[in-house]
């Protein structure tokens, strides 16, 4: 029985979604699972190692070589691993990756009153055989989480299953951190990953830059996976070009909550809004000591500046 950080992250709204399309929401599962096993294939033709000195912190976050159990289960995955501080950045960056993956079509929906909604080509054969092209609309859901943390007993356990009526194994974990990292899971609102002061207290200096304290729970932090966004870089003025990467995000989320801020997604996508604000401040102050700037070029937003009744940046 070994210790080590288990996440246990839910897909948002899947159930939702399902009701509405069920081909469509398994798009956004199939989009996470795209993520992973690109990121698991390149780490086995460009593992971090194989990169120059000045890359591999960046091989480092973007790779998951550190995630010894990945375990997808519905609309819900079970993580494991050895390495408190690579596992933190490794999956901040999944999470950033899964939802990148369809935000264009929120930066600029065809239909902002449904911003999920885009184009897609679909293929079929003809009477006489011949193989047709025709547009069509699909629902590109958001393929973001919620996730609980936590670090202590977890047990890897090979147990017996059946798939497509024939005997397999399956492998599980088990153990009192999953029990905890469940428990944590539904702890919060919207797509946030969030644990206790034990996991904080394994964490460098380096790992917590992408960390805080939840602002309505004092004895509780989180991931900021939207700061994975940035890289970090020795000239100041090459670090402003690089906040201007915050829009990737912004008006994507902004465009999400927009359309649906008078229905129960309204919360989550709010949210996200804080949450991509909080990290981008919190990461250029203590990485790159540019809070004054990030903040005042914030106030000039014209997203912040519809929500200036919403959102106050001196908060964060």
């Amino acid at each position: 029985m070994n210790n080590n950080i288990v996440a246990y992250i839910d897909l948002l709204a899947f159930s939702n979604h399902l009701r509405e399309n069920t081909n469509d929401a398994l798009m956004a599962m199939n989009n996470y699972n795209t993520i992973m096993s690109t990121k698991i294939r390149d780490d086995i033709t460009n593992p971090v190692l194989s990169y120059s000195t000045e890359l591999q912190e960046l091989a480092k976050s973007s790779s998951v070589d550190s995630i010894s159990y990945f375990i997808p289960f519905s609309d819900s995955i079970f993580l494991m691993s050895d390495d408190c501080n690579r596992f933190i950045k490794q999956l901040g960056d999944f999470v950033l990756r899964s939802f990148t993956i369809t935000a264009d079509f929120y930066r600029d929906p065809i239909d902002p009153s449904h911003p999920e909604k885009g184009k897609i080509i679909n293929f079929k054969i003809d009477d006489k055989g011949n193989l047709i092209t025709e547009d069509g609309i699909c629902n590109y859901y958001p393929a973001i989480f919620r996730g609980g943390l936590a670090y202590g007993e977890s047990i890897p356990v090979e147990l017996f299953s059946k798939v497509t009526n024939k005997p397999s194994k399956s492998t599980i974990i088990t153990g009192k951190a999953v029990v905890d990292a469940v428990k944590l899971e539904s702890s919060v609102k919207g797509p946030r990953l969030v644990f206790e002061q034990n996991v904080y207290d394994l964490l460098d200096v380096d790992t917590k830059i992408y960390c805080r304290r939840t602002p309505e729970k004092s004895d509780l932090y989180e991931i900021l996976w939207p700061a994975l966004l940035y890289i970090k870089q020795n000239d100041p003025s090459l670090n402003k070009q690089e906040f201007s990467k915050i829009s990737e995000l912004l008006l994507p989320a902004y465009n999400l909550w927009k359309a649906y801020n008078h229905t129960l997604y309204a919360s989550q996508y709010f949210n996200l809004i804080e949450l991509i604000i909080a990290s981008t401040i919190q990461f250029f102050d203590q990485s790159l000591n540019l809070k004054t700037f990030v903040v005042d070029a914030l106030s000039k937003n014209l997203i912040i500046k519809e929500l200036s009744g919403k959102i106050d940046l001196n908060n964060y």
